[in-house]
């Protein structure tokens, strides 16, 4: 090992954190977005949660985790506290602008410029989406296939066309028309 570098787990840490990863992180997700304010500091914390998991599982092994879900969470609790005792000291600290020099006064103007999206609008983002897969779902199950295996499982369209033994033609017909219609349907 160089130099700078950590040593990664071993394939079997790697396989028990993937195979958690898969089945915690819905839960985890919920539970970080039901405290936290953005979505940007749900993303930061959820990163924490599965990093102290990460390196807590390969220094100190997995055979004492009963319950991923149940452990995740536990981490995800203290996460969140941590996040949030952290902002409200940053904010106790900040008593007026004038404290400010210029170069500090003008980087927070531009971070609170940003144009980040509020959770709601995130979460009504989420609804409407599932509100059109369950519409595509409900009219053809093919096309519904074809949506989730591209949107959902990242898989270009020649491997959704493959992986359900369609013609590519086919799939991109299925998917542009149909994109057309729910844009329609919804108002998008």
């Amino acid at each position: 090992m160089k130099r700078g570098e950590t040593s990664l787990g071993s394939p079997e840490t790697d396989l028990f954190f993937n195979n958690a990863y898969e089945q915690t992180f819905s839960a985890v997700s919920r539970y970080v977005a039901s405290h936290a304010s953005r979505f940007q500091d749900a993303e930061d914390i959820i990163q924490n949660v599965y990093t102290r998991f990460y390196k807590r599982i390969c220094d100190k092994g997995y055979d004492d985790i009963e319950s991923a879900e149940a452990f995740l969470i536990n981490i995800a609790k203290f996460e969140c506290r941590t996040f949030l005792s952290g902002f409200i000291k940053r904010r106790e600290k900040v008593k007026n602008m004038s404290d400010f020099s210029e170069e500090e006064s003008a980087a927070l103007d531009a971070e609170l410029s940003r144009d980040e999206p509020l959770l709601e609008e995130i979460m009504a983002n989420k609804i409407l989406a599932k509100q059109i897969f369950d519409d595509i779902i409900k009219n053809d199950e093919t096309t519904g296939q074809i949506f989730y295996l591209h949107f959902v499982c990242d898989m270009k369209l020649d491997e959704v066309a493959k992986r359900l033994g369609l013609n590519l033609s086919t799939v991109k017909n299925k998917l542009y028309r149909t994109i057309e219609r729910q844009k329609k349907k919804f108002e998008i």
